[in-house]
């Protein structure tokens, strides 16, 4: 099993660093389209939809992307890395994550069931978080990764800190594993992480562009910096109990099994699904404060 997980997780991280890297910028806008359409399919299943009515949904979503990426003037600005007029979306998706994903976790219900709500939030929270991944490569290849290191450092940082110290259950009915000592941790290394790379960044674009850190950190300063790496982990603990309350519901352990010893693709970016739009939220609104009303 753990070498099953081991090849799976080796694999997938040479095609998308080397896709990232070297693969033209259309051809990694569509592997990321296709990624966000695996994850929307295995989320209409967890919403109660049958395989074939998921399928269709899935199908006319790639194509949604495909021609918003041809056609769609907001989305080929965020391609190259200008959001601010997706920044409807964004905050749409920004108040979901941050209201009513909690208010269904305390609850116990996801948002609109299997009813044509559910889906139709599903569609939109993975069409977004395409976009907000569009955007955040187009920014440069530095910001993508600095984002996604926050989701990552979360994670391991929360397991680690949750194996050794976790005696609180965080959410015990939703996910049994999960501990509010694992949250502290979480939070300790995404504050390490941003108080390293600050010392490595200055904010100016080199060849593959500013990361995160840099970029808020000189356009708003350090202390708004610390305080939205806060709030993003706080975001991925959030996203990644929706997901486990979704597969609760539904009585399953994993989404799919898409990828042998990880599961599926929505178990292994539950959390990037909603740090992402939320950051791009905010960096649209810095965007937008520069370029002013005008």
């Amino acid at each position: 099993m753990l070498r099953t997980r081991v090849l799976t997780a080796v694999s997938v991280l040479i095609v998308l660093v080397g896709a990232a890297l070297w693969a033209p910028a259309f051809a990694f806008d569509v592997l990321l389209l296709g990624i966000m359409t695996a994850a929307l399919y295995e989320w209409l299943g967890l919403v109660g939809l049958r395989p074939w009515h998921s399928a269709a949904i899935a199908a006319a979503f790639g194509l949604v992307g495909i021609a918003s990426l041809l056609f769609f003037p907001p989305v080929m600005l965020a391609a190259d890395g200008q959001g601010a007029d997706l920044l409807s979306l964004y905050l749409l998706v920004t108040l979901m994550w941050v209201v009513a994903v909690p208010l269904a976790l305390s609850r116990g219900r996801s948002i609109g069931g299997s009813s044509g709500f559910g889906p139709l939030a599903a569609f939109v929270f993975c069409f977004v978080t395409w976009c907000a991944l569009l955007q955040a490569d187009g920014i440069g290849k530095s910001f993508l990764l600095s984002v996604l290191l926050l989701v990552w450092v979360a994670d391991t940082a929360a397991y680690f800190a949750g194996r050794a110290f976790g005696r609180k259950k965080l959410a015990p009915s939703i996910s049994p594993g999960k501990t509010w000592e694992g949250v502290f941790g979480a939070l300790a290394g995404n504050l390490l992480l941003a108080v390293m790379a600050t010392q490595l960044d200055s904010g100016e674009s080199g060849t593959l562009g500013p990361t995160i850190f840099g970029l808020i950190g000189e356009q708003v300063g350090g202390v708004f910096l610390f305080l939205f790496v806060i709030l993003m982990t706080l975001v991925s603990v959030v996203g990644d109990l929706y997901e486990s309350l979704l597969k609760r519901l539904r009585g399953v352990k994993d989404s799919s099994g898409l990828l042998p010893g990880h599961g599926g693709v929505l178990d292994r970016i539950d959390a990037l699904m909603a740090v992402f739009p939320v950051t791009m939220a905010m960096v649209s609104l810095l965007e937008l404060g520069r370029s002013g009303p005008g």
